[in-house]
């Protein structure tokens, strides 16, 4: 008699929710932590705690309450419909195009800090991302002015529209001007895709600061929200 083949103890991920070993961990939508390369961290994660006794039960309740890592997608504060999100940690092109994946632009108007000090890295898909999803994008220190050069040379080159671009000196500058224009059902993210030692000790330094320009003005008023969540 052939026996039933047993379920492979393996996290996976459906249309709504994530599973272990055929069944469901958590819904998709009760995950705080934002976009995919988050969700194949949570998969990596529950495959090796399964591996080890953990229940379905024990990985959904830590995938619902786990609100990621300080300048990571770290969501500062919804301010008169405005969300301002951190994710100082974003030193290369790279991880600047992971952050931007994580929001849809057709949903929200995504506003965007981009700069610091450049690694000789390359920029072409940055740019290209940033014209494919970017409302605004606000250069901001050493690299500031070349992100904006090659953003809106790129979006020529590929006969697209650029964002509506500024570039400014320092990251308090370029808070202050969004400030100004953030619509409603804006998102604010500074992830700078250039490392922080032209203005800044660490990535960590970059992000306090960005927290408490966003914080110190506007968190006290009425509409202000801190939230501290991890997208």
């Amino acid at each position: 008699m052939t026996r039933p083949a047993a379920t492979a103890r393996i996290a996976a991920r459906t249309d709504t929710a994530l599973t272990y070993a055929g069944r469901e961990v958590c819904p998709i939508d009760a995950i705080q932590l934002r976009g995919e390369h988050n969700i194949s961290n949570l998969l990596a994660a529950m495959t090796i705690s399964g591996a080890v006794g953990a229940t379905p039960q024990a990985m959904g309740a830590v995938a619902r309450a786990f609100r990621g890592v300080p300048h990571r997608l770290e969501v500062v504060a919804q301010i008169d419909g405005v969300t301002w999100i951190n994710d100082s940690i974003a030193t290369s092109p790279e991880r600047a195009i992971a952050a931007l994946r994580s929001f849809d632009p057709a949903a929200q108007t995504i506003i965007l800090l981009a700069g610091g000090k450049d690694k000789d890295l390359p920029w072409q898909r940055f740019a290209d991302e940033v014209n494919a999803r970017v409302s605004m994008l606000v250069g901001f220190g050493a690299a500031g002015a070349m992100i904006v050069r090659t953003v809106q040379e790129r979006a020529e080159l590929n006969r697209v529209t650029a964002p509506s671009c500024a570039v400014v000196q320092r990251l308090d500058e370029a808070v202050d001007l969004v400030r100004r224009s953030a619509a409603p059902n804006s998102v604010v993210l500074l992830s700078p895709g250039g490392t922080s030692y032209d203005a800044y000790k660490d990535f960590e330094a970059r992000g306090e600061h960005f927290r408490s320009l966003v914080l110190g003005n506007g968190a006290d008023d009425p509409g202000a929200k801190p939230v501290h969540r991890t997208w």
